[in-house]
């Protein structure tokens, strides 16, 4: 990437040195609690990880974008799979929305703390008959003097068990055509009277990342938790996006990124016959396609942030790397397993732990039905 310089590479190496100090000791032990502990939250808001993007004025470190793609890189390549996840959820895809659209005393009162972290966010679109489709959801919140009251059921919703912040989009004007018009944003604090997180659920990969589902029963939020202008929630949640999936395929891309490589130290110990594995011409010729594929994908990724971080609109491609990084890291966990052999299907083992992981790239954020989709209509179709 043209813009990565000596600041970028030192402060790379920073990141590594944290990763294996203060996460990799304890990735398993996070991975079998399904969450992580509030300590590591305030430690990387203590060396500055956390909202680094943002304004002094509210904790941040007032940093380039281009450092944020680094900071997930590495955090991808941790042993904690759903660290990366949470924190990217967190750092890249919900505080953002405080950040972008927040009054001054919004960011003062719910910003600030997150990038101290003294608090999580988080942001509930999903519901149980919504998923990738914002304007079908069943979510209304009504004005009753100085709250609004929310009513409804979100699912799906990363760092939603453990969150303190979750920024909720509900309608404001349920008969609105089309449908998301009239969507509208608020900032639900965990505690306020109405908001009940019912369960947590089990997930089959990133397993430390927290993810709940929630319930709005007559809940009630201050109309001062407006986030932004009524009725423009959706706009809003359309701006995010870009950011959020341009994250996911930069995450998913690292961690096939390190399947590659693991896999290729991993078969060099292997023999078959007495030679030795990588002397097969298939072995040679299936780690090759990968390594392409794989800087290929890079290249357009890569392409997509320089683009991205200078302003320009990208839907359209930045669509295209989330849809070609999730499917391709998921041919690649598949691959890779196979030179595990049975050692592969065991929980325990690094490739079992990728290919589950490697699931959900195709699913969170937008599937890759949907990036299609809106490839097609980006392009004419």
């Amino acid at each position: 990437m043209n813009v990565f310089n000596e600041d970028h590479h030192r402060f790379r190496q920073k990141v590594r040195e944290f990763v294996q100090k203060e996460i990799n000791p304890y990735a398993s032990d996070w991975e079998k609690k399904g969450g992580l502990p509030r300590e590591l939250w305030k430690r990387m808001g203590e060396v500055g990880f956390l909202g680094m993007c943002y304004s002094k004025e509210y904790g941040g470190q007032q940093m380039h974008d281009s450092f944020a793609i680094v900071l997930v890189e590495e955090l991808a390549n941790s042993d904690c799979s759903g660290l990366v996840q949470t924190f990217a959820v967190h750092n890249e895809m919900t505080s953002t929305y405080l950040n972008h659209f927040g009054t001054h005393n919004q960011k003062k009162k719910y910003l600030q703390p997150c990038t101290t972290g003294a608090s999580i966010c988080a942001v509930a679109v999903t519901e149980p008959d919504a998923g990738s489709d914002v304007s079908a959801i069943q979510t209304h919140a009504t004005k009753d003097g100085n709250h609004y009251v929310l009513n409804g059921r979100k699912t799906y919703i990363t760092n939603g068990y453990y969150g303190d912040i979750v920024i909720t989009a509900a309608k404001t004007e349920p008969k609105a055509k089309p449908g998301y018009k009239g969507i509208s944003l608020f900032i639900v604090e965990r505690g306020t009277k109405g908001f009940v997180i019912e369960k947590k659920l089990e997930k089959l990969g990133t397993r430390a990342s927290d993810t709940a589902e929630l319930v709005y029963d007559n809940c009630l939020v201050p109309t001062e938790n407006l986030l932004g202008v009524e009725n423009d929630g959706f706009k809003y949640i359309m701006a995010c996006f870009q950011r959020e999936r341009l994250m996911a395929a930069v995450f998913a891309l690292a961690g096939t990124q390190r399947m590659i490589r693991e896999t290729i130290a991993h078969v060099k110990t292997l023999t078959l016959d007495g030679l030795p594995f990588t002397s097969l011409q298939l072995v040679k010729h299936k780690i090759v396609e990968m390594a392409s594929e794989y800087e290929m994908a890079k290249a357009f990724v890569y392409n997509c942030c320089e683009e991205y971080m200078v302003g320009r609109d990208m839907i359209k491609e930045i669509s295209m790397a989330k849809y070609l990084i999730g499917e391709l890291s998921q041919r690649v966990a598949r691959t890779c397993m196979q030179f595990y052999d049975g050692e592969g299907c065991l929980h325990s083992s690094f490739i079992c732990k990728s290919y589950a992981d490697a699931r959900l790239n195709t699913i969170a954020g937008g599937t890759t039905e949907i990036m299609k989709d809106i490839i097609a209509g980006k392009i004419g179709l």
